[in-house]
């Protein structure tokens, strides 16, 4: 092989180690910002973000602002992948830093009326009732009977008052939904003529 050649080969290689080198350097830096912002990834369970009420112009100016500086500093010159897939990451972490999460509220059972309390105390009662009158002799088994008639009448008439409340909520609940649905069925056969017909 001649000297020039050899020279030639010699400067390639430098030319492409070079290149390598500059190419690491590039995707170090991506991989930094990609870091930084990968702190909180989307695979992660998110927290619900205290979002301002929608008239309050200012706040939302200012988070708009903060959303397009975050983005540009980022995200400047990466690539189009990256930054499709950061975006969304940006954008809530800049939500959350600037509004905060919504207070976790633990939901409270349902209250109990005092009819369905007393139907289940008579519940218990009966129960108890019976343990004692499979136990009694003859003669207070006819006394502990009368008494368990008594409960269960008792119990009788607030079972159908409540089944009947709870008939009337739910006939309720149905009129509501119809209502519901007719209006926005006709809000949207006004807004498209075609749908009329």
């Amino acid at each position: 092989m001649s000297s020039q050649q050899q020279r030639t080969a010699i400067a390639d290689k430098t030319l492409e180690n070079q290149s390598q080198v500059q190419n690491h350097s590039a995707e170090e830096i991506q991989a930094e910002n990609r870091d930084d912002v990968a702190r909180h990834p989307s695979s992660d369970k998110r927290h619900k973000i205290n979002f301002p009420p929608a008239s309050s112009g200012k706040q939302w100016e200012d988070l708009d602002s903060k959303i397009v500086l975050k983005i540009e500093s980022l995200l400047g010159k990466s690539t189009l992948e990256h930054k499709l897939a950061t975006f969304g990451d940006i954008v809530y972490q800049t939500c959350l830093d600037t509004f905060g999460a919504k207070q976790h509220q633990t939901k409270c059972p349902p209250q109990r009326s005092g009819r369905q309390l007393e139907m289940d105390t008579l519940r218990k009662q009966k129960r108890k009732l019976k343990k004692q009158i499979r136990a009694a002799s003859s003669d207070e088994t006819n006394e502990l009977l009368v008494i368990w008639r008594q409960l269960k009448a008792r119990h009788s008439a607030l079972s159908r008052a409540e089944s009947a409340r709870k008939k009337r909520s739910q006939k309720r609940k149905n009129q509501e939904r119809f209502i519901r649905d007719h209006s926005s069925l006709q809000d949207s056969s006004s807004n498209n003529p075609s749908l009329e017909l």
